[in-house]
């Protein structure tokens, strides 16, 4: 009879346990849309063909961030029009978000989507995976896609990013 009661009793607690250790990871994975806008500056590394580095500094306003500044690193092949990289997104607070990213790219006829881009017009699609952060966005996950444009004669960029993210503090 001892037995049973004690199996019972560790049943129940082992189930208890389980289903706070299985809530609190369900309730961090919750996302949440993120998206904004963003403008920057480029500047070109020195070339090892076929890859180019690029460096990309800005600014931008979106959901959860607020007022953003980022900086990009990216390894640009200019044979394929591909590249891959990485983003330190900066909250006004100095909560970050980091991601890695693979994107494409090629000129377009396509008009500008803001000022001072000049007649070549370079069209990027980046999709960035988020994969942590510092303060509200320790532990985020999620993903978003960056589409923005790019001028090779002024190097300035700009665009607009649209995805999820867990929702800011979840996982604290």
């Amino acid at each position: 009879m001892k037995t049973i009661t004690r199996s019972k009793i560790h049943l129940a607690i082992t189930t208890i346990i389980l289903t706070a250790t299985l809530v609190v990871p369900a309730a961090a994975q919750k996302l949440v849309p993120f998206k904004g806008a963003l403008q920057g500056n480029d500047t070109d590394g020195v070339l090892n063909f076929p890859i180019l580095p690029v460096f990309t500094d800005g600014t931008g306003t979106g959901t959860h961030l607020g007022a953003f500044s980022f900086h990009q690193q990216s390894a640009l092949n200019i044979v394929t029009r591909t590249g891959t990289g990485s983003t330190h997104w900066i909250a006004a607070n100095g909560d970050t978000i980091d991601t890695t990213l693979t994107g494409f790219g090629g000129q377009t006829d396509a008009p500008p989507v803001c000022p001072g881009l000049g007649e070549v017009i370079i069209a990027i699609t980046e999709i960035h995976t988020i994969i942590g952060g510092t303060g509200r966005f320790a532990g985020a996950q999620g993903g978003f896609k960056v589409e923005r444009q790019a001028s090779p004669v002024t190097f300035k960029t700009c665009g607009s990013f649209q995805g999820s993210i867990t929702s800011p503090g979840a996982t604290r």
